[in-house]
């Protein structure tokens, strides 16, 4: 073991020397850090006493002694339930269990009672454990949460509008939004919605081509996130707007499944009087997901399976729904077709998840994860939704894939490591349903096909984080870096092959 302590101890030199030559330093931690201070009745420090912290619900564990003033710190901790104890030979040893929430820097701290060993266990809700040295202003969405509170369309990152200052973002801003992402637009302090960092298990999850999130695993595959709306850390260099960071779940020593489905239709929506037409309306979610050990206390897995089917009428503007008649009038002087606006626009799509996390021993911990979405859009509004009219649409073929993987190495208990890469691959596939030429009347309505949009483009990207950090005496060293590439590749239209889909 003394071998591969070692060897990464040399890795993580190199790397941190590599890392930091970048011109882009930041990270994204999805971790807690938990410290705090022993002892004894009197209020004296308690050196030397063993400090050990275990997960409730894999059993990975890890001690530490405390300094000479007392003072002990555990970084890089996943997110969790813990039991810590504290204890020191002429003392009784003490027990707390704690709730760790991501990116947490809590303090929990121990007075030990002299006399024959004996154990106390108190328990503490995670809202009572104090954090002295945040600045940040932030927000945690919780399991209980995302499982309980009802959001439209099973959209968790729905939930960071729960965090004070944040609100659905402008949707309708024109040629800055070419490539169609179906996911919600969040906003921070009414800022523009490309200002915003989100991270899925600290991997960077922007796209470069439309500067908005990629698509998200599902509800029922996240355990927690945190928002952060301003002061940011350093490890947050990055954002201007707001960072979203998610932690998907991971398997425990109890196995765990689900299965689910939900059902929407439009005689079970109410109809909104600003929104006239047709409203037709059919959405079926479905899904499951199974986790628990493949060795106790050693090994787990997590999967995960979603899938929806959606049928819906696109929403126009009442001014398209008041003068359609004159308008396939005047397109007929021209020769050109009739729109039709009884299309209906689908949102189908697939989303799988698989991780694995396993202790390789009581100094490192290893875990991959996997994640795949297949999109298939049809009808979709490339500018303004309400504004373009069917001639104007296109389809939206899209697939993701990341792979993701964390080595977290602790070389003592001041010295810790946390070593990431991900190697993800998209393809968006954004075909014309027309050949008509694009006729736009401002703030009112459009037709046919925009040569400003993109048709087709791949973004490949690669991505190596490392993070240390440092205990030493009163003082606690952060450094590390972030080394990013990702190439695109788009394709924009000169001519128009006619590709149709049709629907009932």
């Amino acid at each position: 073991m003394l071998n591969i302590n070692c060897l990464l101890l040399r890795l993580t030199l190199n790397c941190g020397l590599l890392l930091l030559t970048t011109s882009t330093v930041y990270a994204q931690t999805i971790s807690a850090t938990l410290e705090g201070r022993v002892t004894d009745s009197s209020g004296a420090a308690v050196p030397e006493a063993v400090v050990t912290v275990v997960n409730t619900a894999t059993g990975a564990s890890r001690s530490g002694g405390s300094s000479d003033q007392g003072e002990y710190r555990f970084a890089l901790l996943p997110a969790g339930e813990y039991t810590v104890t504290a204890e020191k030979g002429g003392f009784s040893r003490q027990s707390k269990r704690v709730t760790l929430q991501i990116g947490q820097i809590a303090s929990l701290d121990f007075s030990l009672a002299v006399g024959a060993v004996q154990e106390q266990v108190t328990v503490e809700a995670s809202a009572e454990v104090l954090e002295p040295t945040r600045t940040q202003v932030s927000t945690v969405i919780n399991s209980n949460q995302i499982v309980n509170l009802p959001v439209n369309g099973r959209q968790f990152i729905d939930f960071v509008l729960l965090a004070p200052g944040v609100s659905i973002g402008d949707t309708t801003s024109g040629s800055t939004d070419v490539i169609v992402e179906p996911v919600t637009k969040i906003s921070f302090a009414s800022q523009n919605i490309h200002y915003n960092f989100v991270a899925i298990d600290g991997a960077d999850n922007i796209s470069t081509a439309s500067g908005i999130q990629k698509t998200t695993p599902s509800q029922e595959a996240v355990q927690e996130f945190r928002v952060i709306n301003a002061e940011y850390s350093a490890m947050f260099g990055r954002a201007v707007g707001g960072i979203v960071n998610i932690i998907t779940k991971s398997g425990t020593n109890q196995t765990h499944g689900s299965l689910y489905s939900f059902f929407r239709n439009d005689a079970l929506d109410a109809r909104s009087i600003l929104q006239p037409g047709n409203k037709t309306l059919e959405q079926y979610q479905f899904g499951g997901s199974l986790g628990g050990p493949i060795r106790r206390e050693k090994s787990f897995y997590f999967l995960n399976y979603e899938g929806q089917l959606r049928m819906e009428a696109p929403f126009y503007n009442s001014f398209i729904l008041s003068n359609i008649a004159r308008i396939n009038a005047a397109k007929a002087n021209f020769g050109l077709p009739a729109e039709n606006l009884n299309v209906l626009r689908d949102s189908n799509f697939d989303n799988v998840l698989g991780k694995w996390d396993h202790i390789v021993s009581p100094q490192h911990s290893v875990s991959v994860r996997y994640f795949f979405n297949n999109a298939r859009f049809a009808n979709v509004s490339p500018l303004n939704d309400g504004f373009d009219l069917p001639s104007a649409f296109k389809n939206n073929d899209l697939e993701d894939h990341s792979v993701v993987g964390n080595l977290t190495s602790s070389f003592s208990s001041t010295l810790v490591n946390e070593l990431r890469a991900q190697y993800a691959r998209r393809s968006f596939d954004f075909p014309v349903v027309s050949t008509q030429p694009h006729l736009e009347v401002a703030n009112t309505f459009a037709i046919g096909v925009n040569r400003g949009n993109p048709d087709f483009y791949k973004e490949p990207r690669f991505e190596i984080v490392d993070n240390v950090t440092h205990v030493r005496g009163g003082h606690t060293w952060t450094f590390g870096g972030n080394f990013n590439w990702v190439r695109t590749t788009e394709s924009f239209p000169l001519f128009y092959p006619s590709r149709q889909r049709l629907h009932r």
